[in-house]
């Protein structure tokens, strides 16, 4: 009877002992274990994949200054008794197109303020045009200014340092005379959006002005070639671009100053040489000094990469209508587009190229553009020139600069024209 009695409380102790566990598990009000940890039920979030990155480089002809429009730009005189000038203007109707590109490069064709306070300034054959011509360039988009041409040393070697100077108070970079054996060895390369961009220049000739260097000078004052030299020219070049490579350049510009003039069509000497420099690794060609444009084309390489080959630009903000009078050649022009794109990977490649026809018009009679001999860079789109040029002959000679630029790029990339988007 005993034993019986106590296997009956022993009973009643284990059930209030499991009654009093139920009671502490069911105090969480959401039925799970204290400390618990719960496994993701869903899989991780994921970054999204990179995006290539991508640059346009614009490339533009040559600033090359005359009587006229200079003397159309004068504003007056400042308090020193020294000429000013506005070349702003000229280039506004263009500059909405110049600053959609992240690097932009014209070739400076001639000396610039090279005595200083705008004094002594000339035109063809020895130029010196004055400081504002940079205020101008800097305005309409441009950074980077190519000084490696025919007319580099017009007023010797201190008129070419004078203007190297005077490019670093506009703020405008620039690649191709230098000042010193340390400026001429150390290469130019930019950081365009995280892309590395090299550039090196070359002119054919400076004029015949060589005696105005000393031979100490000619060794680094600007870069020389010959294009009819393949074969010892060639190497040379490769040499400065292996350099631009070995200090991080991604893409390679070769600017070159060089053939005849007024023509449209590159030599065969020309086409051989562009293209032996292309296969040896140049991405983008520019070229220039014909002031007329000329053809673009790619060079295709083995290993399915291309180059960019721009025979000439012609001119740009220039004016040269007395030649073939009164619609020259040398008045039509383009403002060029290329495309850089890196993928994730490290990879870069040349995209698309893009070709914005133009028409150089001066004013000869101030009806439009509201002063005598002004000049204003005119974009052409859809074949025809902005609706304020209402003079017939005007509009005229913006259809003629369309087709003439078409029968020279034709069908470029696959479209007559590809759209440039002004920003």
């Amino acid at each position: 009877m005993k034993k019986l009695l106590l296997a009956i409380l022993a009973g009643l102790a284990a059930l209030l002992v499991a009654l009093t566990l139920v009671f502490v598990l069911n105090t969480n009000n959401d039925d799970t274990p204290r400390n618990y940890v719960p496994h993701a039920t869903t899989e991780p979030a994921t970054e999204p994949p990179a995006e290539p990155v991508n640059i346009r480089i614009q490339f533009a002809g040559d600033a090359l200054m005359h009587s006229g429009p200079i003397g159309a730009a004068r504003t007056g005189q400042n308090t020193a008794g020294y000429n000013t000038y506005d070349f702003r203007p000229f280039l506004r109707d263009i500059a909405p197109f110049i600053r959609a590109g992240d690097l932009n490069i014209i070739n400076m064709e001639t000396p610039v303020d090279a005595y200083g306070n705008n004094t002594r300034i000339t035109t063809w054959p020895r130029f010196n045009v004055p400081f504002e011509v940079l205020e101008a360039l800097d305005y309409a988009g441009f950074d980077h200014l190519i000084f490696a041409n025919n007319h580099t040393v017009d007023r010797g070697f201190s008129g070419m340092v004078a203007t190297i100077e005077n490019f670093r108070r506009a703020g405008l970079a620039h690649t191709g005379a230098y000042e010193s054996e340390a400026a001429f060895n150390t290469p130019t390369v930019i950081d365009v959006n995280g892309i590395q961009v090299g550039i090196v220049a070359y002119t054919e000739s400076l004029n015949g002005l060589d005696s105005l260097l000393t031979p100490h000078q000619h060794t680094f004052a600007v870069r020389r070639f010959n294009f009819y030299d393949v074969t010892n020219g060639i190497p040379a070049m490769v040499a400065d671009m292996n350099n631009l490579r070995a200090h991080g350049a991604e893409i390679v510009i070769v600017s070159i100053h060089w053939g005849a003039e007024y023509v449209n069509q590159p030599t065969v000497a020309q086409v051989r040489f562009a293209r032996a420099l292309a296969e040896a690794g140049a991405d983008i060609i520019m070229g220039h000094h014909s002031h007329t444009p000329m053809p673009i084309e790619w060079h295709y390489r083995e290993d399915g990469t291309r180059g960019l080959i721009i025979y000439s630009l012609g001119n740009f903000l220039a004016d040269q209508t007395r030649l073939n009078p009164p619609d020259s050649r040398t008045q039509y022009t383009k403002l060029v587009t290329a495309n850089i794109r890196r993928y994730p990977d490290g990879t870069t490649v040349m995209g698309e190229a893009e070709v914005l026809p133009a028409y150089i018009m001066r004013d000869r009679t101030g009806n439009t553009l509201g002063a005598p001999d002004r000049i204003a860079i005119l974009p052409i789109i859809g074949g025809e020139l902005p609706d304020f040029v209402q003079a017939g002959y005007l509009r005229q000679r913006g259809r003629n600069a369309h087709a003439h630029l078409l029968r020279i790029t034709g069908g470029f990339d696959g479209q007559p024209f590809a759209p440039v988007i002004p920003r």
